[in-house]
């Protein structure tokens, strides 16, 4: 039987990732480029060296940023050639990302209750249907995670209320997806149709302006929300609150609740990847580094499988 060589293990860890539903296509370039490195090298199959491994990711000029994607890919491929018998080297993945942006803003409990009292205290008006869909809209964004955009392209056939599904399509990433809700979910948005929707048709948009025709545009729910962040006393502030926020909640919740639950977070991970529309892991994986500072009770269990993904505290030198 034909020895097993380094790039057989890389097509067959890029089909499992692909079989899982992740696009995987940088990491297989990353991937595909190291076995060739290899095999210019010299180094023989059967296992990955530190050797190997060190002279791919360190030895050209490459940003940080681009060293620790190829750490990242890098492991996943020790980890599934040990897998198979092999003895693969690991990097640990430490390079340092200088973050050039905003961390993102994860609301707190309390201030999640004190913006829904502010969405749900608006007066019906003649001039605006707001009262009747921002606190179903909003309720979507945060019990399901989804982008605004996703949100607002949902039409009636998208929902199942008997199965609890909403469909998700033309998401971010190019593919779409069907996605449970919880049954508290589903009756309000059940008593929501029933109140917006006195002719459903099809294609008509769940969240809408004054016609079922003309979905609420994403200028709009970004005004609300500015809106009922004020009322709720929320300060906004660059890279503070917004619409995009109750997304970041989402994810952040259940990792709360997965840990709280003694779930392993490297099992329930693709599934809340998978949940979100998450291209590949990397995007999932960002939210566990946004629990590092708030939650250190998911970071504890984080640590062990995902050390590698949440870099550890640093200390206060000034």
């Amino acid at each position: 039987m034909r020895e097993t060589t380094l790039f057989d293990l890389v097509a067959d860890l890029v089909a499992l990732r692909h079989a899982g539903g992740y696009r995987f296509k940088v990491q297989e370039r990353v991937l595909r480029q190291f076995a060739g490195h290899c095999r210019r090298e010299g180094y023989s199959d059967g296992s990955i060296t530190k050797e190997a491994v060190d002279g791919f990711l360190y030895g050209r000029h490459l940003r940080s940023s681009t060293i620790r994607r190829n750490e990242l890919a890098l492991r996943q491929l020790a980890e599934h050639a040990q897998g198979v018998g092999w003895a693969a080297y690991s990097p640990a993945a430490t390079t340092r990302v200088r973050v050039r942006h905003q961390p993102p803003y994860v609301l707190t409990d309390d201030e999640v209750a004190r913006l829904f009292g502010a969405i749900d205290s608006q007066a019906m008006s003649l001039y605006s249907n707001k009262a009747l869909v921002d606190p179903v809209l909003f309720r979507v964004l945060y019990g399901t995670g989804l982008r605004v955009s996703e949100a607002l392209k949902l039409t009636l056939a998208d929902l199942d209320g008997r199965a609890r599904t909403l469909r998700i399509r033309d998401s971010k990433n190019g593919a779409g997806r069907t996605i449970p809700i919880t049954g508290r979910l589903a009756a309000t948005l059940d008593a929501y149709l029933a109140a917006a929707h006195l002719a459903p048709e099809p294609s008509d948009h769940v969240f809408y302006t004054r016609a079922v025709g003309r979905p609420i545009n994403q200028a709009t729910v970004y005004t609300r929300f500015r809106g009922y962040l004020a009322e709720a006393g929320i300060p906004h502030f660059a890279g503070g609150p917004h619409p995009h926020s109750l997304r970041h909640g989402f994810a952040v919740a259940n990792l709360r609740r997965f840990a709280a639950g003694g779930a392993d977070l490297a099992a329930m991970l693709p599934y809340l990847a998978c949940y979100m529309g998450h291209a590949d892991l990397r995007g999932t994986q960002y939210y566990l580094r946004l629990t590092a500072d708030a939650y250190p009770e998911v970071i504890a269990k984080a640590q062990v499988r995902f050390g590698y993904v949440i870099p550890a505290p640093q200390k206060d030198e000034s």
